[in-house]
């Protein structure tokens, strides 16, 4: 059996059309086979390699913060502080706030503070409602817009 797909669904119109074909014959759009157009970012399939990379770089980033700074209460027997980072970790990586938004001029700390998480049971919940969350936003607003949807809520999140 061969895996050779010559076909694709059209990122303007959803309907199918051949790879190769000039332009859609539904909708007209030129070259729907086009890595621009038909790329992770616009393929259905690739909804949930959007969602898996936010929640790969999420947990990366949690990794990291326990990572960079090793202490005795890392292994916690509360729940809530089960693989907590410490608060210096965290501000090398990216925490927001008062002192690194107006003290330290770190204003890159509003994107970077949505990818760091408090604890194990924080990124656990905050990663399930990504998970469940995500593909509703995909298919209401597209996958460019999860993205900017993510990072400005996370920024508005911060500075209100």
């Amino acid at each position: 059996m061969s895996s050779n797909n010559n076909a694709l669904l059209c990122p303007g119109c959803r309907k199918l059309v051949s790879r190769n074909a000039p332009a859609c014959p539904y909708c007209g759009m030129k070259n729907p086979g086009s890595l621009l157009k038909d790329n992770i970012f616009t393929r259905e399939s690739g909804l949930k390699d959007i969602i898996k990379l936010i929640i790969i770089s999420n947990v990366v980033m949690f990794v990291v913060s326990v990572v960079v700074d090793i202490n005795s209460s890392l292994l916690s027997s509360s729940p809530f502080n089960f693989l907590s980072p410490t608060s210096n970790s965290l501000l090398v990586l990216g925490s927001t706030g008062t002192i690194p938004l107006f003290h330290l001029d770190r204003w890159w700390t509003l994107i970077s503070a949505s990818f760091l998480h408090g604890s194990l049971l924080h990124i656990i919940f905050n990663m399930i409602a990504i998970y469940q969350l995500g593909p509703l936003v995909v298919r209401e607003f597209g996958p460019r817009r999860l993205i900017i949807i993510y990072t400005l809520s996370g920024i508005g999140g911060y500075l209100v």
